[in-house]
Formats: structure tokens, C-alpha cells, sequence
């Protein structure tokens, strides 16, 4: 009994090398139409790209201020006690809100440049979201304190 499985074990073991030689000595098959037509598809948006080191110093340094103008807006408005009144996810909504222009201002810049709409907007949306948490976690954390009996 033990050689006969012992037989099995080889043979299978042996048809699995040979496989495995006729699988990896075979070259798939390319269709060169399809090949040619991924070349140009390709190469139509390489020329549409957008370099991002072709911003000038003045045009980088305009959007960090109105990035800082933008950040100092949310924090002031952050600061104002109405807002303690209120949930602090609703507070920090209602924060983001008011600063919206600040943030297209930005935007704004980004288009007059010449960056493409989807860089730009990704860009404001990752500020966003960077100041939408910080918010939220100080008027968390100063929520937690007034609930704890902390006086500010």
C-alpha cells in the first residue's frame, strides 16, 4: 500500500515539473495593433501632463499666504463661543464653511496659472480635510475639558 501511494505521489510530482517547464518556455502571444494603439493612447496625455516645478517662487509664496490667511480664518472663527454652544462636529462644519472663500482664493490662483482643475482641487481638498481634523480635534478636546469641569 505505502508503495502504491508512494507511485501516485511520484507521478503527480513528475506531471506538475512538466507543466510547469511547458507553461514557463511559452511566450504569450502580442498583438501589435493592440500594442500600437497603447503606445499612442499613452503618449497623448504624456503631452497634457502638468509639471508642478513650473510654478514661479512669487506664485508658490502667493499660495502659502492665502493658505495662512485661509488657516488663520478657520482658527479665529474656531475661537469665537458660539461654537461651544453647539456639537463639535457641527461646530467644525459650520467653521469650514465660513472659510470657503478664503479657500477658492486659492484655487483661484492655481487656475490663473495654469494647473489643471484636478490638481488644483485635490490640493484644496487635502487642506481642507488637514484643517477640517485639526479643528475638530481642539473642539473636541475643549468640548472634553468643559464637560470635565475645566474653565477656559
Amino acid at each position: 500500500m505505502k508503495k502504491f501511494i508512494f507511485l501516485i505521489f511520484s507521478t503527480l510530482f513528475l506531471q506538475a515539473c512538466t507543466d510547469e517547464q511547458k507553461t514557463s518556455n511559452t511566450a504569450p502571444t502580442i498583438n501589435t495593433q493592440e500594442t500600437q494603439q497603447t503606445k499612442n493612447s499613452k503618449s497623448e496625455p504624456v503631452a497634457k501632463t502638468w509639471n508642478g516645478t513650473s510654478l514661479s517662487d512669487a506664485t508658490i509664496k502667493k499660495i502659502q499666504q492665502e493658505k495662512y490667511s485661509y488657516t488663520q480664518c478657520v482658527y479665529t472663527e474656531a475661537q469665537k463661543t458660539g461654537y461651544t454652544k453647539i456639537d463639535s462636529r457641527v461646530a467644525t462644519d459650520a467653521v469650514i464653511k465660513q472659510c470657503e472663500q478664503d479657500l477658492a482664493k486659492i484655487r483661484e490662483t492655481f487656475i490663473n496659472e495654469g494647473v489643471p482643475e484636478i490638481i488644483a482641487d485635490r490640493y484644496l481638498q487635502k487642506t481642507r480635510v488637514d484643517m477640517t481634523r485639526k479643528i475638530l480635534q481642539s473642539l473636541m478636546f475643549a468640548e472634553a475639558a468643559r464637560n470635565a469641569g475645566a474653565t477656559q
